[in-house]
Formats: structure tokens, sequence, C-alpha cells
């Protein structure tokens, strides 16, 4: 199974690889990466990632990544039972934002 995560992070030196460096490390394995231009000095990073085994909690992965230096803020996305097939994503706030 495959999950997403949407996160809003600070456009410095690094904070790119730090993030795919923890995703790897956690034992995950990066399916997409798709990252917005920086507007202000931050980016958009959305990423599909799919779990090496079922041990892997994606609630702990969110977790350590709102923990990481540059990261301002980590979503999930939330579907209603009734829109799953067809609907785009809402996103549901996962981590308190870091100013």
């Amino acid at each position: 199974m495959r999950d997403t995560l949407r996160i809003e992070l600070s456009d410095s030196e690094g904070a790119l690889m730090r993030l795919v460096g923890l995703v790897e490390r956690r034992g995950f394995t990066i399916a997409t990466l798709e990252k917005a231009d920086a507007a202000d000095g931050q980016s958009t990073v959305i990423m599909r990632l799919s779990a090496r085994d079922g041990a892997r909690s994606l609630d702990v992965l969110t977790r350590q990544i709102g923990r990481l230096f540059d990261v301002r803020a980590v979503f999930t996305p939330e579907l209603a039972a009734a829109e799953a097939a067809h609907a785009s994503y809402r996103w549901r706030q996962a981590c308190p934002p870091r100013n």
C-alpha cells in the first residue's frame, strides 16, 4: 500500500536531502517525489511512500519528519469514504506547524 505525504519545507541547503535520508532510514521506499518551486523561501514536497515491511508506521514517520529542522508542516490526505474513488485529496495537518 502506498501512502502520500505533503511537506512544507524551508528552501535551504540540504533540507531535501535530510528529508529523503530520514524516509529511507526509517524503512520506507519513495515511489514518487514532487517538489514545487520555492515561494517566499518555502517549498512544497509531495511524496508517495511504501513501507518495506508491515512493522513500519506512517504515524511515527510523520512525527519524525515534523521534527526535522527545515520542516514547517506535514500533511496527510483525508479522504471521505464516499469520495475515495475519484476525489482529489483534502489535506489534514499531521503535526503542529513550526514557525
